[in-house]
């Protein structure tokens, strides 16, 4: 039997995995679209550049322009990520923020040169982090979020 924390992280790691798709897809074939593929069943819904369909609404996301959105697996063990243009500000303060206020516990809060970190986030029901990073298009605010004790 597999355990809630290896589910959780298998369904976290599946979910990253996809969410770095566009990076490698080129001239080139992108090989993790096989083993995504295999690893959910074919369970992944990728939303282009909306978030997708079943997001959790409990989990608030920075207003900016969606530069990616996936789901991934299904029912009770469906994951999401979706990357945010945010502009020329970092949302890193603004995210902590609304997170706490929406009843989300930050389990770390780490933050770097340039507005940059990362906040991992928990409730009963959700699991989560944003990375925000600084890029030649002002800042990113990548959120990947997964059902607590699946």
């Amino acid at each position: 039997m597999i355990s809630p924390k290896r589910r959780i992280s298998a369904a976290i790691a599946i979910v990253l995995a996809v969410g770095i798709t566009p990076a490698l897809s080129g001239c080139f074939g992108n090989p993790l679209e096989n083993i995504v593929e295999q690893a959910t069943g074919g369970q992944v819904s990728l939303g282009g550049n909306e978030i997708p369909e079943g997001f959790p609404s409990e989990v608030p996301v920075v207003s900016g322009e969606v530069q990616f959105g996936i789901a991934a697996g299904e029912g009770e063990s469906r994951g999401y990520n979706v990357t945010i243009l945010v502009g020329a500000e970092s949302p890193l303060d603004g995210i902590e923020t609304e997170l706490a206020d929406a009843g989300f516990e930050l389990q770390l809060q780490g933050s770097g040169a340039d507005g940059e970190g990362t906040v991992i986030f928990t409730s009963d029901t959700w699991v989560g982090g944003v990375i925000v990073a600084k890029t030649d298009d002002g800042y990113t605010a990548n959120y990947t979020v997964a059902p607590a004790g699946t």
